[in-house]
């Protein structure tokens, strides 16, 4: 629990509190609306947090940033409770990209090319923001990280985390992890794929509590950056086996990538994701490369440089 609500209303405003129906029976969606504070301030010691979100021309690596949105926030470093979220002070710019928005794209974010022609990011506000914080987060971190990277370099002196993949969602009773259906099982809702929107739903989604593990969401994504991960490649898989690697989250690396035309994917338990590959995929014993990699360069394109 936090000591300020999400909500601008409580729920008897628009239930009446005397009706028989229990409350197992209906959810109640309310549209998000995040404080200036969580929760007050223990005396613990605080770190500052960034939530990242972009919008971009298309999902490739190709494509390019158009819209950056950045919403800062302090956390207790014990207890993982957010305090303070600078709503006052997000970031939320828009871009002229190198290549033009395609219409996929754009029916998702409804953002044009004629919208953002002529515009630019400041990369001194940028590089002002990042600088003072201790940790980012994007929901996604795998995409966002790479496509700000090309731009502001700033990013890359920090740790990152990610919402999606640092918490076992199957395992907390969630049957997927993108942002719009956490939020409602959360029990509220925003607009998505708003660069600072989706900012804002990320913090919600932080602050909140897991019903299996009973541990903040902040907490399992700080643990998550925390711990060393593992680079593993499947290299010459059998093609055969390429939809058992992308049910198992493999991803496929372009062929004109440096060290690409392979599946790979990133495991803290490399012993276990080896005797898998050699079990399901290769059905002997095969040596398989394995790189540490940690939060620095995690989801990033230059855990790639140093293979």
């Amino acid at each position: 629990m936090n000591d300020f609500e999400h909500f601008e209303f409580d729920i008897s405003a628009v239930v009446d509190p005397q009706s028989t129906v229990s409350d197992d029976q209906y959810r109640v969606l309310r549209r998000l609306c995040i404080p200036p504070r969580f929760n007050n301030p223990s005396g613990a010691p605080l770190k500052r947090g960034l939530v990242v979100d972009v919008e971009t021309t298309g999902r490739s690596e190709d494509d390019d940033v158009i819209q950056l949105a950045m919403l800062a926030f302090d956390y207790e470093v014990d207890t993982n409770r957010i305090i303070d979220v600078y709503k006052e002070q997000a970031f939320n710019q828009i871009r002229e990209p190198a290549v033009p928005i395609s219409k996929e794209a754009s029916l998702v974010h409804k953002l044009t090319d004629e919208m953002v022609a002529g515009h630019t990011i400041d990369e001194q506000e940028v590089e002002a923001i990042v600088n003072q914080v201790d940790f980012v987060i994007a929901h996604n971190a795998r995409f966002d990280r790479p496509m700000v990277e090309k731009h502001w370099p700033c990013f890359k002196a920090k740790p990152w985390g990610c919402s999606w993949f640092s918490v076992n969602w199957i395992e907390e009773g969630f049957s997927a992890g993108k942002l719009d259906y956490l939020g409602a099982q959360f029990g509220f809702f925003f607009e998505a794929h708003r660069a600072l929107s989706d900012c804002e739903a990320c913090v919600g989604l932080l602050a909140q509590t897991l019903p299996t593990s009973q541990k903040r969401v902040l907490n399992m994504v700080r643990e998550a950056s925390q711990r060393p991960d593992y680079l593993i490649r499947a290299i010459r898989a059998p093609f055969d086996k390429k939809d058992l690697l992308k049910n198992r989250g493999y991803r496929w690396r372009d062929p004109a990538l440096p060290h690409g035309k392979v599946w790979w994917t990133i495991s803290p338990e490399p012993d276990e994701e080896i005797a898998w590959l050699q079990s399901e995929i290769y059905e002997t014993a095969i040596d398989l490369p394995v790189h540490k990699i940690n939060a620095l360069t995690k989801y990033s394109n230059r855990m790639w440089e140093s293979l």
